[in-house]
């Protein structure tokens, strides 16, 4: 799997091909990501092994990632959630393949280390999250079918949403409307 340090952005507005807008601090993949609409976060930053690494970069301006803070442990193939003032990183596991079913949250627009937000019902490692400005819903993931939501603004443990339609490999990939998500 290739390691990337390149973030790219598009418009949404108007069709074309993407534009560079600068680099993360190392080439990395298997990260968790959400954003507000001035910043952009990652966490999870990795060269392959678990990392508690957090970077943001300001929408509104190209350039490089800068440091944001640290999640409460160090993880990898996460994802991420989040509502215009909250990011939180969900799930993952250690660099020996150990399922964590931690939950972290920040203030977006404040840098620092993150905080423990809850855990999820059942470990997540490949899994996807997606949310409105109220929910964030965590689902599927290797070998789980389990869709499962968080109250943004509130901490707290997972509560059951459901199960996707299909079981398995259910990896990466959503996006929200803030009316449904795909």
């Amino acid at each position: 799997m290739g390691r990337f340090n390149t973030i790219q952005y598009i418009t949404i507005a108007s069709t074309g091909n993407a534009t560079d807008f600068g680099d993360l601090s190392t080439p990395a993949f298997r990260m968790g990501e959400c954003s507000s609409p001035t910043r952009g976060l990652v966490g999870m930053v990795n060269n392959g092994d678990a990392s508690n690494i957090i970077e943001y970069v300001t929408i509104a301006s190209t350039g490089n990632s800068t440091d944001f803070g640290d999640l409460t442990e160090s993880r990898r193939s996460g994802t991420g959630f989040s509502s215009n003032t909250r990011g939180c990183f969900a799930c993952g596991e250690t660099g020996g393949g150990s399922t964590r079913v931690t939950v972290d949250y920040v203030t977006i627009a404040s840098t620092g280390d993150a905080t423990d937000f809850g855990d999820v019902i059942s470990g997540h490692t490949y899994g996807t999250a997606t949310s409105g400005n109220t929910r964030g819903l965590v689902l599927g993931g290797e070998g789980n079918n389990v869709i499962e939501y968080f109250t943004i603004a509130s901490t707290g443990n997972g509560t059951d949403f459901g199960n996707m339609s299909q079981s398995g490999n259910q990896r990466f990939g959503s996006c929200s409307s803030a009316h449904g998500g795909l």
